[in-house]
């Protein structure tokens, strides 16, 4: 439960919207050029700028507080990205040069936190920062947004653990700003009755990768499913698909995903060399047709210098980037570390019941297009 003090702050900033009109309140059309303008009159905004304000101060109440973390300041700038997602992903990271060398813009905090916990100061960092990624847009994908991320001394349990705990106080923080829903989620009663749900949740439910794909094929929805000789993953339909087929309507984990389509960092399963010690959280829509789909990813990182080496030659990705990573697992005191980002934008999305992850940020940076400022 939060503390009295953050809940009374957040119920206060609330109450400055219960008796403004709804009508101001309406989410403007975005346009590139005029969107500067909606910001500085629209009430949406507003309600925003305040509802993501309580969800970074929850965060760092839940980890600097609860967890006992220590938040980091972290780059920009990077040569090693962490988007080399496996053969046929659609991620990409953003190239610049910066003075003679060729440099990317930070995708991931965790290549920042792991040579940290090699330090026995903490046994777990996190941060609240911006990523970027260089794959077209769309509703949802933006090319900056935002991530909340840690990394721990740990397993998969453990970090699997920490994400249910931050993911309930988020819920918590969401249901203190009855005014602020009641503005700008497109079914407010909808989104209530979830995030009072997951309130009530005792362990987040949990299937293996397998029986979500066995599931949807024998569903007829194999079209959901993307095939390829290096594995398989879900498309964003279907894991929402894999939702209603199983009934379930709060988040709930996949674990154990096929090892080539997924980070070459993600630790081979000892059980199985060609499953990775990883989970995703699945948020099925709120209301039909609204966002739903992986919000959260987590994994428990390669411990052992071959394994990874092994990894990045089965993902043909060039491991001199990384070699630096592959060095911290030869240092002494090295421990098994696990970590998970939470993409804000879609957690926003997804809680106001909206379908587009622009709705959930107030300066949406779109490849292609020209934005002011």
């Amino acid at each position: 439960m939060l503390p009295a003090y953050l809940r009374k702050q957040i119920k206060n900033d609330d109450l400055e919207f219960r008796s403004a009109d709804s009508k101001e309140f309406k989410l403007p059309k975005y346009g590139p050029e005029t969107h500067y303008i909606d910001l500085t009159k629209s009430g949406y905004f507003r309600a925003l700028i305040t509802l993501r304000h309580y969800v970074k101060s929850v965060s760092d109440y839940y980890f600097g507080v609860k967890c006992n973390a220590k938040n980091v300041d972290l780059f920009m700038l990077t040569t090693s990205v962490s988007s080399p997602m496996g053969p046929g992903s659609d991620s990409e990271s953003i190239a610049i040069k910066f003075g003679k060398h060729k440099t990317n813009l930070v995708d991931s905090s965790q290549f920042g936190f792991e040579p940290l916990l090699l330090n026995e100061t903490n046994k777990m960092f996190y941060c609240y920062l911006p990523s970027m990624r260089g794959e077209k847009p769309n509703k949802r994908h933006l090319n900056q947004f935002f991530h909340c991320e840690a990394e721990i001394k740990g397993e998969i349990k453990d970090i699997m653990n920490i994400i249910e705990g931050y993911i309930k106080v988020l819920a918590e923080a969401l249901l203190l700003m009855p005014n602020i829903m009641e503005k700008i989620s497109l079914d407010p009663e909808a989104s209530k009755f979830v995030l009072k749900k997951i309130l009530k949740i005792n362990k987040f439910p949990e299937i293996t990768f397998d029986r979500a794909a066995e599931t949807l094929i024998k569903s007829k929805n194999k079209n959901l499913i993307n095939f390829s000789n290096s594995g398989r993953d879900l498309s964003a339909d279907g894991e929402i698909r894999l939702a209603e087929t199983l009934k379930i309507k709060s988040p709930f984990w996949i674990r154990n995903y096929d090892r080539d389509r997924v980070p070459f960092y993600q630790k081979p399963d000892p059980q199985n060399p060609n499953k990775v010690i990883n989970a995703d959280m699945i948020f099925p829509p709120i209301i039909k047709n609204a966002f739903g789909g992986e919000i959260v990813g987590c994994g428990q990182r390669q411990n052992k210098a071959e394994e990874l080496l092994d990894s990045l030659n089965r993902q043909k990705i060039d491991a001199k980037p990384y070699n630096w990573y592959i060095n911290l697992r030869n240092l002494p005191g090295y421990n098994i570390t696990s970590g998970f980002g939470l993409g804000i934008e879609r957690f926003v999305t997804w809680a106001l019941c909206r379908d587009d992850i622009k709705d959930a940020i107030l300066y949406p940076r779109l490849k292609n297009i020209k934005s002011y400022p």
